[in-house]
């Protein structure tokens, strides 16, 4: 079990981004774009994992609409073209041919078998907030080995979705 600390001056910290589907990868081609250090944690074994789940399933919307202006950017320089933009992709149509050749280009900006087990930030708790919002954000992970590792990040995003824990209220605070 290891137990790491990555610690460095704010400019220079990650903005770590929890989970590699389509929400999370496009926010790291956006973070690029803009000059920021992303880093994608991913509890799967590749992008799109809980996409893969159901890759039987026709999107609702066409390939025009499910990509992301940032993201083909960068694929762009891989070689990547977009697909037909008026046809309708599968779940695996869009993670084998869209999301996981976002994640290859992102390269080691994307880890896998990263499971986030508690983020907040550093050295703050219910009892000591003063200071709290000038602190960076600590990232608790679980590694693919069964190691610990903290992760110290200038921000979150977190990306995780909710296929495999979907938000149980309904109205009026009632389980749906």
């Amino acid at each position: 079990m290891s137990n790491t600390s990555v610690s460095t001056t704010d400019h220079q910290q990650p903005v770590v981004v929890i989970g590699a589907g389509p929400v999370g990868l496009a926010a790291a081609a956006h973070l690029l774009e803009r000059g920021a250090e992303p880093l994608v944690l991913e509890a799967g074994q590749s992008a799109a994992t809980a996409v893969r789940e159901w890759a039987h399933v026709r999107l609702f919307s066409p390939w025009a609409e499910v990509t992301d202006p940032a993201a083909e950017k960068l694929l762009a320089s891989t070689g990547w073209v977009r697909p037909d933009g008026t046809t309708y992709p599968t779940g695996r149509d869009w993670a084998e041919r869209y999301l996981q050749p976002l994640a290859d280009a992102l390269g080691d900006k994307v880890r896998y078998g990263a499971t986030v087990t508690g983020v907040a930030r550093a050295g703050r708790d219910r009892i000591v907030d003063s200071g709290r919002a000038d602190q960076p954000f600590t990232v608790h992970l679980e590694t693919a080995d069964g190691g610990e590792e903290r992760i110290t990040a200038r921000a979150v995003i977190d990306a995780s979705g909710t296929w495999s824990t979907p938000g149980p209220m309904g109205a009026d605070g009632l389980p749906a």
